[in-house]
């Protein structure tokens, strides 16, 4: 995983009308992309990882492919 910071989190709304919270990051590449977003599934994905805005993460490129956040990193 690489190490970033959680600059805010918004609420989108999906295709089928689920709203979700996506992580805004501050900007990392992973692998060779640009990583800015990360899916945090539901409100209780926040609170199991104790995600605040400004914290430290780790976040990876689930199935090479989606930005995930794995851990909140304590400094």
């Amino acid at each position: 995983g690489v190490k970033t910071t959680l600059v805010d989190v918004i609420w989108n709304v999906g295709k089928s009308g689920v709203v979700a919270p996506v992580g805004i990051l501050a900007p990392v590449d992973i692998d060779g992309a640009i990583v800015s977003k990360a899916t945090l599934h539901n409100i209780a994905y926040i609170e199991a990882l104790n995600l605040e805005i400004g914290c430290k993460v780790e976040v990876i490129r689930s199935g090479e492919i989606i930005p995930k956040i794995i851990r909140r990193i304590y400094e």
